[in-house]
């Protein structure tokens, strides 16, 4: 669809210049923009006082991320929401509220594994420089997962990665990070472009002291493994995409500190940066946080 057709269906005006749609005085903005320009648009928004939802990634870059954090951070009454709808599936809440509450003790190895074909619509999206390629897009994916289940910052990242089935994409389509967390669990995430057939979108497996999870998305079950038995969760399907859109909404409408921050991304970012480090010195990085 056309950006004319679907200002049409909405019934709303169609801009084609952001200085223009600014001058509107909008109250709130969703940018979903190429991801190089995610953070320019964003910085404009909070300056302006508007609430802003940023699409994932908030940015490709730490330094980005960095700088919409720390505007966001002066201008605490302006709504600033990184997209990550993860967050907002049904199945990774409850895997993280079973760790949290420590059903199966503590975490000792995690594995996130994120399954989504290379983007390559546009040229933007193959360019690593523009969008980060499929090793950044959705390494933000499981990287954030994995600090956010666990509940412990990422210490140390050790990265692999091929580009099996994307030559026009001019970096990684499939990755393995290897992370030690500062509590000590080990995680293990996985990025594939490389499936063609149906598979989850999302997997997720977290070996405990006492027990282990394992959940997965797309009408998946989450199972409890303990000593004691098997608890299996209800098949469910959860819209993580439109829940993190009706969450910002809520936020604004209400006042209310949104569940992901731009800082909180900064953590995200600085690992995949730390992962491309990785990559090329093949040998494993310490996460440097300020």
């Amino acid at each position: 669809i056309t950006a004319e057709a679907f200002a049409q269906e909405l019934g709303v005006p169609l801009y084609h210049d952001f200085d223009e749609l600014m001058r509107q005085n909008p109250k709130a903005l969703i940018i979903t923009c190429e991801t190089a320009d995610h953070h320019r648009y964003a910085l404009a928004a909070i300056e302006a006082g508007i609430h802003v939802f940023v699409g994932k990634p908030l940015t490709n870059t730490l330094e980005a991320a960095k700088q919409v954090a720390q505007l966001a951070a002066r201008n605490s009454s302006v709504i600033v929401q990184p997209g990550e709808p993860a967050r907002y599936e049904d199945g990774m809440i409850q895997a993280r509220e079973s760790v949290l509450s420590g059903e199966i003790g503590k975490p000792l190895m995690v594995k996130v594994f994120v399954n989504h074909p290379a983007m390559t619509n546009h040229p933007w999206q193959m360019s690593f420089q523009r969008s980060g390629g499929p090793f950044v897009e959705f390494g933000t994916y499981v990287a954030d997962l994995a600090e956010w289940i666990v509940g412990s910052p990422i210490a140390s990242v050790y990265a692999l990665g091929k580009n099996f089935m994307h030559p026009q994409v001019d970096g990684p389509d499939n990755a393995k990070l290897l992370c030690e967390h500062e509590n000590g669990t080990l995680s293990n995430l996985d990025i594939c472009c490389s499936i063609t057939w149906n598979y989850p979108f999302l997997g997720l497996e977290i070996i405990g002291e006492r027990g282990s999870i394992h959940a997965d998305y797309h009408n998946y079950p989450v199972y409890v493994h303990k000593k004691e038995g098997i608890r299996v969760a209800e098949p469910r399907y959860s819209p993580m995409n439109q829940r993190e859109i009706e969450h910002f909404l809520d936020c604004i409408i209400h006042r209310k500190q949104p569940c992901i921050t731009a800082s909180e991304f900064v953590s995200t970012i600085s690992i995949m940066e730390a992962a491309l480090a990785s990559l090329e010195r093949k040998a494993p990085v310490k996460i440097e946080r300020s």
